[in-house]
Formats: structure tokens, sequence, C-alpha cells
């Protein structure tokens, strides 16, 4: 009989996408009745890494991104934490910044340490851009980086960061996944990992509310983002893209969920568009009440992974309208559900969000409906899951 394994699942705190995703794979894991998991975020840890080594800022430049920029200082090293972990099965990484850092998951992985970390992004896989944007670098070791503000941290600091995760990945107990193959062969290309030790694992998801198949949706267009200005999730844009739409004379209501600037508020108000603003909510049953109301969602990011927005709202039949070329349009093709823009231009856009408000398909919602649903389900995900930590030899 094979002995049931324990699994650190490590975040650095339970909310955001990566927290949200890490308890809901450690729930599944526990719910499974095979392997346990212990969730660790900085609140279970009792310590958060010193912001002298995690620079608790963003060191962005705001030039080509203004997403979040994590640099470490390297060399901080806490043996009773490594000690502690070594005892588990697997330590699983997910968004683990200011829990733990790379200095001590180096030392793990040198101790052949089956480690499986979990992409939500391309931290792991860079000097400490979180998307690369325009950078062509990837790879390449971010000698120069277009991204950092050199005023605060050096382009030496972000070279020895890359060169510190390309070490982790070297190492043969370590694994990684990705939600979506976008960010997954993506790492693959830039040559830090081997494709054998690179692998596609969905998040899991239980939907709190069922889904009726047979209501019919008015026309309410979901926006939602935790930070409605930040540049990458291009929500500017959108709002431009449904005030065009509403001087046409579209009649449409927009849900808007997250953190607005007052320009923004400001902004929409002035277009006409009829809107309601929710701010940030952090009860699921309450947003998972939204998106059942709403029939059509625009996630007009310009790079993504495979965002548990698409997975939440799909579960409830809200068909996405996104961009070309990352994880939110592999997701529309994986499902055949969705409209893809054909490129970032205000009138590619309004033509996919006009599509989508007009398909009135009951079969091909619903069938999507229930083919995310279950490529997502919790016992989908342990799945998947167990077989990748089957492929991580032991110590």
């Amino acid at each position: 009989m094979t002995m049931a394994k324990r699994i650190a699942i490590m975040s650095s705190a339970g909310g955001g996408g990566a927290g949200i995703a890490a308890r809901r794979m450690a729930d599944a894991i526990n719910a499974s009745g095979e392997n346990t998991a212990d969730f660790i975020d900085i609140a279970v840890l009792g310590e958060a890494v010193s912001n002298s080594i995690s620079i608790a800022d963003s060191v962005s430049n705001h030039t080509i991104s203004d997403t979040h920029f994590t640099v470490e200082n390297p060399g901080y090293n806490r043996g009773w934490l490594v000690d502690m972990l070594a005892e588990y099965d697997l330590v699983n990484v997910h968004w683990a910044s200011f829990l733990i850092n790379n200095s001590e998951l180096l030392e793990l992985a040198m101790r052949r340490q089956p480690m499986l970390f979990m992409m939500h992004d391309f931290y792991y896989v860079t000097g400490g851009c979180h998307y690369p944007a325009t950078c062509t670098q990837l790879g390449t070791g971010c000698l120069a980086c277009p991204q950092v503000d050199t005023a605060r941290c050096s382009q030496h600091i972000i070279a020895e960061n890359y060169q510190m995760k390309k070490s982790i990945f070297a190492q043969p107990n370590v694994h990684l996944a990705a939600p979506s193959a976008f960010v997954r062969d993506t790492a693959v290309q830039s040559g830090i990992i081997s494709a054998d030790r690179a692998h596609v694992l969905r998040n899991a998801y239980q939907p709190s509310h069922d889904f009726d198949g047979t209501r019919a949706f008015d026309k309410r267009i979901l926006l939602i983002a935790d930070s409605l200005y930040e540049g990458r999730k291009n929500m500017r844009f959108a709002l431009e893209v449904l005030a065009k739409l509403t001087q046409m004379g579209e009649r449409f209501m927009v849900d808007v969920v997250g953190t607005a600037a007052p320009e923004m508020k400001a902004f929409l108000a002035a277009t006409g568009v009829r809107h309601v603003f929710h701010g940030r909510i952090t009860d699921h049953d309450a947003l998972a009440s939204i998106m059942s109301k709403t029939n059509v969602m625009i996630t007009a990011s310009l790079e993504d992974n495979w965002p548990n927005i698409l997975v939440e709202a799909g579960s409830y039949g809200c068909m996405p309208v996104v961009g070309p070329g990352h994880g939110c349009e592999e997701f529309v093709r994986a499902f055949d559900y969705g409209k893809v823009a054909t490129d970032y231009t205000v009138t590619s856009f309004m033509t996919a969000t006009l599509d989508a408000l007009n398909d009135r398909s009951p079969e091909h919602r619903n069938r999507a409906v229930e083919d995310i649903r279950a490529a997502h389900a919790p016992s989908a995900a342990c799945s998947s899951y167990f077989s990748i930590l089957e492929d991580i030899p032991v110590k």
C-alpha cells in the first residue's frame, strides 16, 4: 500500500489570485483522502522575510510595464525553516515571496528535496519581473533588464537573482507547473528547465452556485481585476471599448469589480456607460452571485496566464472576450467558448464584444459550463497533481 505523502503548499498569503489558487489546491488535496497538505503562509509561519532582504515595494521603472517587480538581496538563509520543510515529501511553492526567499529555496533544492513550483506568472523564471512585457531577455540571464529602476536596484542584483533561480531549476528534483501551456512552454523555451520537468496543471475550483442552464441572460458585462488601473490589465482600453459601443447606441449594464482609481470612475461616468461599481470583493459567494448574473466578461490583459476569473466566470456561463497571444486566448480555444479579438484595437474588441453579447445559444453555453467545471473540479486537479508528484524523484 502506498503511503500518503505530506505536502507543504507555500504562498505568501491566502488572498490574491495565486494565494486563492494555492489554498484551493490544499483543500482539494486534503479532501482527496490520498495525501495531506499543510497550507503555509506568513500568518501560519509567523514570520515574514525582512524588507531588507525581500524588498516590499515594486522596483519597476514603469517604462514598458507597471506590473509589480520583485527583487531580493541574496544570501539570507533561515536554517530552521529549511530543516522544517525538508521533513515534507513535497514542497509546493506558489507565489511565496516574503514567505521564503530564493536562497532558502536553493538550499532545499540542493538537498534533493522534491519541489514543485506552481507558476502563476513568470517571476520564478526571471530576474524579478512578473511578466516580460516587450522584453526579449527571458533565458539570456537578465543582464540588462529594461524594467528595473536602477536608482533603487542594480542590474547586477537582477542577474544574480536569475542565476539563483536557474540553479534551483537545474536540480532534477525540481519541477514546474502552470495552469496554462503559454507560461509552461515559455519557461521551457527559455532554457531554464527541461520539458520533461514542466507540466500543465489546472487550478482547482469548486463553484459555490449551481448553474441554471435555462435562464435567459440580460446584457450585462463584467470587468474585474484586483487593481483596475494596472497597465498590463489594460482596463482603460476596455472602458474605451465600452464607451464607443455606448456612443453607437448599444444598451448594456457593466458590473465593475476591483479597486478603481478616482480618474477611472470619472472617465466611466463621463462616457454615459450604464454601470455599477462593486468595489473590491473578498467574499467569493458575493462575487459568484455577480458573475452568475452577467453574460459577457471583457479581459483585455496584454499578457496573462490562465486567470482564476476566467474559470470562475465561465463556470456560471459568463462568456469571455479576450486579446490574442497568451493564456486568455488559450482558455477560449480550449473550451471553444468566448471571443478572441484579432488585435488590441478598439474596433477589434468592439466586434468581439458585440459577437459575445449576441451569442444566445444555450446549448453552446451549457456545454462550455459543464466542460469548464469538469476540467477544474478538485478531483480532476488532484488527479493531475498526484500524477506529477509520481514523476518527481524522492530523496
